[in-house]
C-alpha cells in the first residue's frame, strides 16, 4: 500500500515538472486535447468541459516562451534592454 501511495506521488510530481517546464506550444496543445483525454477516461462531458477550461487557463498562465509580451528577447538570445539600446541608436 505504502508503496502505491509513494508511486502515486512521484508520477504526480513528475507530470508538474513536465508541465511547468514544457515549451508554452506544447502546454496549450495538452490543455486543448485535455478534455478528450479525460473523455477517454471516463469522465462525462461536463467533467471533461471542466478539466479543459482549468488546463487552458493553467497553460495560459504558467508562462514561458512568448508570454512575456514583445520583447523579442528570447527569440535574439538578448535581453529587452539590450534590443531597446539598438533600436534608439
Amino acid at each position: 500500500m505504502q508503496n502505491a501511495i509513494v508511486a502515486i506521488i512521484v508520477l504526480a510530481a513528475a507530470c508538474y515538472a513536465v508541465w511547468r517546464l514544457a515549451p508554452a506550444a506544447l502546454r496549450n496543445a495538452l490543455a486543448a486535447r485535455s478534455g478528450s483525454i479525460a473523455r477517454a477516461g471516463g469522465a462525462s462531458a461536463q467533467l471533461a468541459r471542466r478539466i479543459e477550461i482549468k488546463a487552458s487557463e493553467a497553460a495560459a498562465n504558467a508562462g514561458g516562451c512568448g508570454s512575456c509580451g514583445p520583447c523579442k528577447g528570447c527569440a535574439t538570445g538578448r535581453g529587452e534592454a539590450e534590443a531597446e539600446a539598438d533600436q534608439s541608436s
